[in-house]
């Protein structure tokens, strides 16, 4: 989250609703609503989302 510059380009790809607006200065994802889609981890221009995978997915 350090990163992140608060572009809402994340929040604008996710799907589940699960990305929210963190202390007004970043915007953070809600792990339980969160399905690891990985869009707003492909969507974000500066690397600020670890990914953690899907293990359903796996």
């Amino acid at each position: 989250m350090d990163k992140c510059m608060a572009c809402a380009a994340c929040e604008l790809e996710c799907r589940d609703g699960s990305i929210y607006v963190y202390d007004n200065m970043a915007y953070a994802i809600n792990e339980e609503v969160c399905t690891r889609c990985a869009r707003c981890y492909n969507a974000c221009p500066v690397d600020a989302i670890v990914r953690i995978p899907n293990e359903a997915a796996v």
